[in-house]
């Protein structure tokens, strides 16, 4: 009966103390990988997040998730009103699939704005977005809303991808593609490729 006693006190205090782990970084098949690595707390529980990156509440990887978005064209078409329609192609360059987030209110992946300007010097604005999961080194092409002015007095055309920042994506560069010309009405072609 003592024994019984003396385990539950003690599962109690390691219960109530919290645990710590060991997370493995840098050389893993370093003979000193033990003296390398100092111990980390991590306190249960830890933050819901959408995809579930933990195991039993604590966190699997002590890396935050990376994904790179990549613009790699644009192209324009004309719409049966006459306006202009811009194409975007987007590809995961990254480490990490691009989740829709449910838990904050948003169901999008990502979006994708385009900012024209016309003749007189005017600027509209449009958007696409994207709901679905878009995996390691796929590919997805966006439809942007029609224009409401006619596609042959845009003169500029401006193109980001996840201009939200929504996507943990460190390097920006390659976000923004710009077009700059004139545009025929009845053909609209505006393809810019990186």
């Amino acid at each position: 009966m003592r024994s019984i006693a003396r385990m539950g006190l003690i599962a109690a205090v390691a219960v109530l103390g919290g645990c710590q782990i060991l997370t493995y970084e840098g050389d893993r098949f370093s003979s000193t990988v033990y003296d390398e690595i100092p111990v980390r707390p991590f306190h249960f529980p830890t933050k819901l997040t959408y995809p579930d990156y933990t195991m039993f509440g604590f966190p699997m990887y002590s890396e935050d998730p990376r994904a790179d978005l990549r613009l790699d064209s644009i192209s324009c078409r004309r719409a049966a009103d006459g306006g202009l329609v811009v194409l975007a192609s987007v590809r995961n360059m990254g480490a990490e699939d691009i989740y829709r987030v449910p838990f904050s209110g948003d169901m999008a992946a990502f979006r994708v704005a385009a900012t024209v300007t016309t003749k007189a010097g005017a600027q509209e604005r449009f958007e696409a977005v994207r709901y679905l999961r878009l995996n390691v080194a796929s590919n997805a092409v966006l439809t942007l809303n029609s224009t409401s002015v006619p596609a042959a007095d845009v003169t500029r055309i401006d193109v980001v991808a996840d201009p939200d920042r929504v996507v943990p994506d460190p390097i920006r560069d390659n976000n923004v593609l710009s077009w700059n010309g004139a545009i025929d009405g009845a053909n609209p072609q505006c393809d810019v490729h990186r």
